[in-house]
């Protein structure tokens, strides 16, 4: 298996990967950026309403194989959602 290296951005952050993960192919790849977008988005989804989080994953050449990213939203609708909230 190769190593492929998940680098993620946000507006006010960038973490370059220097220890990587193996995976057997592209859909291994593809698996792993999702659900490290997924993990990091659920401990402080409310930081990632403004800005969203992008990763992009690199093989030992350091080629971008793959770029993935998460913009989440939420939109009130009606009068009665808002109040329920407050």
């Amino acid at each position: 298996m190769a190593r492929y290296f998940f680098d993620l951005g946000d507006t006010s952050l960038f973490a370059c990967d220097d220890v990587g993960v193996e995976c057997a192919d592209q859909a291994g790849i593809f698996d792993e950026a999702l659900r490290a977008l997924c993990e990091i988005v659920a401990q402080r989804p409310v930081r990632y309403m403004a800005e969203g989080l992008s990763l992009a994953v690199r093989d030992a050449a350091d080629r971008v194989m793959l770029t993935a990213a998460v913009n989440l939203r939420a939109s009130w609708h009606g009068s009665e959602s808002a109040t329920e909230a407050a």
